[in-house]
């Protein structure tokens, strides 16, 4: 019996240990441990101004202040290279379900685009600290075309952001109004 008892325990460990080196082990990184090349070379200027009844603490803001630079660095690479995966992170499901039904694919850049100053005016703030309305006032804009010919714009947008997982994310974006100003 005791013959028995052992050649089983053998015999389950010896499939358990073939079962466990046949699992296909990922190689890639979580979204938290990965360098994000693309915000780390991105740099804007964001001035806050909170016109909302429940008044975020100051640690909040920094980290919306910070996501939300990373949010458009993903956005001017999206707008570059039409590379909907590159900043999956910063957009609610929702978000990248309705640019993914607009995907045509990788392209090359042909027109940079650069935000370099937003006037963030928060207008809501829930107090659970999970949603956030804003106006971005004066948003500059500057384009970079093959002939190296650099436009400005300025606009402002209506902007929706939920903060899911461990930062802020885009779910809805209006432009109000554009203006050439070169």
């Amino acid at each position: 019996m005791r013959f028995f008892f052992i050649a089983f325990i053998a015999l389950v460990s010896g499939y358990l240990f073939l079962q466990g080196s046949a699992i296909e082990r990922s190689s890639e990184k979580p979204v938290f441990l990965r360098l994000d090349n693309i915000a780390m070379a991105h740099k804007t200027s964001i001035d806050l101004t909170i016109h909302s009844e429940y008044i975020p603490d100051s640690l909040q803001l920094q980290i919306l202040k910070k996501d939300y630079s990373n949010l458009w660095a993903h956005l001017n690479h999206l707008y570059a290279t039409n590379d909907i995966n590159a900043g999956k992170e910063y957009y609610t499901e929702s978000w990248f379900r309705q640019i993914a039904g607009h995907f045509e694919g990788v392209q090359e850049t042909i027109i940079a685009r650069m935000d370099e100053h937003h006037e963030l005016h928060i207008q809501n703030w829930a107090s659970d600290g999970l949603v956030c309305t804003a106006i971005d006032s004066n948003v500059v804009f500057a384009y970079t075309y093959p002939d190296e010919k650099i436009e400005k714009t300025r606009a402002n947008l209506a902007i929706v952001l939920l903060f899911q997982g461990d930062h802020w994310r885009i779910d809805a974006l209006k432009v109000l109004d554009e203006t050439h100003t070169n």
